[in-house]
């Protein structure tokens, strides 16, 4: 439990989770009507699969990771690694806010959320050989603007997901 804090660790497990589950879903509704509207593909999670086991392996560095072969399970991996890091960095937005005497908004929710976007602009797209913020690529604005959307979504279901929470923990009482 927080120092100060009125959740038990029950309600903070509750309230990481709500966040955690929320949120990539409002990134995937998020990426769905960016995808709609622009016809651009969505996210290969067998791509980032495959990296994630590829650094399980120890090669973190895998530049042309889109032709390599592809690995067993890696789409399972992808997704289920996506939602692991979800609920991470749900435990770190709602742990953080807390620290800091906060509650959840939408306006630190999507803050958190665009401070998100420095995993994949600055470790994972040039570990897979894409160059910071995808300057390696063919077209970095696509890449660039689907990670906005998608990191925009993510940070509003974070904040929406912990208030939801909160709503069915304060009917509890």
């Amino acid at each position: 439990m927080i120092a100060g804090s009125k959740h038990g660790p029950g309600a903070w497990l509750f309230r990481i989770l709500c966040a955690g589950v929320a949120a990539p879903i409002a990134a995937n509704l998020a990426r769905l009507v960016y995808r709609t509207i622009t016809g651009l593909p969505p996210v290969d999670w067998s791509i980032t699969g495959r990296w994630f086991l590829m650094v399980l392996s120890g090669q973190p560095y895998a530049p042309g990771i889109g032709t390599a072969a592809p690995l067993p399970h890696e789409l399972l991996v992808g997704t289920l690694g996506y939602h692991l890091i979800s609920i991470t960095f749900a435990a770190v937005y709602l742990i953080g806010l807390a620290l800091i005497g906060r509650r959840e908004t939408f306006a630190n929710g999507l803050v958190f959320g665009w401070v998100t976007m420095a995993f994949p602009f600055l470790v994972q797209m040039p570990l897979m050989g894409l160059g910071v913020f995808a300057s390696l690529t063919p077209t970095p604005w696509i890449l660039l603007g689907r990670t906005l959307v998608h990191h925009t979504g993510f940070g509003l279901g974070l904040a929406l997901g912990a208030m939801l929470a909160d709503a069915v923990l304060r009917r509890r009482k």
